[in-house]
């Protein structure tokens, strides 16, 4: 495999952007979502009636503002999305969506036995919640978001720009699972009922980055995940 940033290896010594800028184009994406979230708001608090309007609204801030900086940080590199951080989307990579939506099927048969234990059966990650009280146009922006938006901006940051960061400081196999670890506590730490879903979250990040380190590109890695939440929508659709 040749070692450079296109093909996810240790960057050239003119690359300028690292680990703090995924950390950045987080921090403000969490930001810019909660504060386009915050008209929403009566007294507080965000009624029922809105709380889809206001999830669908958040995302594509949160997205928009990651993919935002991560524009910015690349003039310190190679001057693109796609030459510093991989974002590609190739039609050959199609049955990689087949692929996400196996993982999804046997993570989902693998923390079975966690559900049970732990009586989780009624628990859920918001996004599921929402999805599931949303109607209308409001359903059909929701699969766009969870089947497009969602993944394009997560693997941009956590197989994009954290991973080839992670891959100037450490070897490949420590920083394809840092990567995965750190992509699913985040989901934790932002929606704490996503905490069963952890094993999933993480067998997902393994395979994206490995993949995303095979190919030097995120197109596949894209495509996995949209597959991995495609079980989630086909589930509540039905």
């Amino acid at each position: 495999m040749t070692p450079d940033a296109d093909r996810g290896g240790p960057a050239p010594a003119h690359i300028g952007w690292g680990l703090s800028d995924a950390a950045v184009a987080f921090v403000l994406s969490i930001i810019a979502a909660t504060i386009v979230e915050t008209p929403f708001l009566r007294n507080g608090r965000l009624p029922t009636h809105l709380e889809v309007p206001a999830a669908l609204v958040s995302l594509t801030a949160q997205t928009a503002t990651a993919v935002g900086y991560l524009v910015v940080a690349s003039r310190k590199g190679l001057g693109s999305l796609r030459a510093d951080f991989g974002l590609a989307i190739a039609a050959r990579d199609a049955p990689w969506f087949a692929v996400g939506l196996a993982i999804s099927v046997f993570s989902g048969v693998l923390i079975a036995p966690i559900v049970d234990a732990g009586h989780l059966s009624d628990s859920s990650q918001d996004v599921v919640r929402l999805f599931q009280h949303s109607h209308g146009v409001d359903s059909a922006l929701f699969v766009v978001a969870v089947l497009a938006i969602a993944p394009v901006g997560e693997e941009l940051l956590f197989r994009g720009a954290l991973l080839r960061g992670l891959l100037r400081r450490t070897n490949p196999a420590a920083a394809v699972w840092i990567s995965a670890l750190v992509f699913a506590l985040v989901h934790v730490v932002l929606d704490p009922g996503a905490g069963f879903a952890v094993p999933a979250l993480l067998l997902l990040g393994l395979v994206s980055g490995y993949r995303a380190l095979r190919t030097g590109t995120l197109s596949q890695s894209i495509l996995l995940h949209a597959g991995f939440n495609f079980l989630a929508v086909l589930q509540i659709l039905t």
